[in-house]
């Protein structure tokens, strides 16, 4: 693989096979909830309009898809540093300031999506540990598991942004030069 920039969506993953390895998983399995969420509405839409006998279940495991799809799609979206940025206080500034910036923002949502996985952990093991979905009959903790599972990638992802960020402060100043040659 050719080098490319830190700046690059795919930095992190062309530096490492095992990150590139988690990514390629994060994408692929959040290609295929999003087939089976299709499927499902297909089939509720087929059922509900075509046969005029709705099944029960499909709108049910639907939203327990959707609800999987994005905690997944989230940490794919953050592996690659796609997230929706403002840069308000970056037009003025020097490289390694928005690096700090940028770094202290990745420290920020590695504690917060660290606090938010123990939590979904906790809410899986508590009370509702004992609770199903009333229609498909899948536990409750498998819900909340999308939830912790998602948080803890979060918080991997966020800590490798942060250590990019620091690591690399010359790249906002390259990325902003291009910006500005663009305009």
């Amino acid at each position: 693989m050719t080098e490319v920039a830190p700046w690059h969506p795919e930095f992190p993953e062309r530096r490492s096979k095992l990150y590139r390895v988690l990514v390629r998983a994060e994408i692929t399995v959040a290609a295929a909830l999003l087939v089976a969420l299709f499927a499902l509405i297909i089939l509720q839409v087929f059922t509900r309009f075509v046969l005029n006998s709705p099944l029960i279940w499909t709108e049910e495991l639907g939203r327990f898809v959707f609800v999987w799809f994005v905690f997944v799609g989230a940490t794919f979206v953050t592996a690659q540093r796609r997230g929706i940025v403002v840069e308000i206080i970056q037009a003025r500034s020097t490289g390694r300031i928005i690096s700090l910036m940028e770094g202290f923002a990745a420290l920020v949502g590695a504690v917060v999506n660290g606090l938010l996985c123990y939590a979904s952990i906790e809410l899986s093991t508590g009370r509702a540990s004992q609770l199903a979905l009333p229609a498909t009959g899948i536990p409750y903790p498998l819900l909340y598991l999308s939830a912790a599972l998602g948080f803890a990638l979060l918080t991997v992802h966020s800590v490798v942004n942060g250590v990019i960020a620091l690591r690399y402060p010359s790249q906002y100043l390259e990325r902003h030069v291009e910006v500005e040659a663009i305009d």
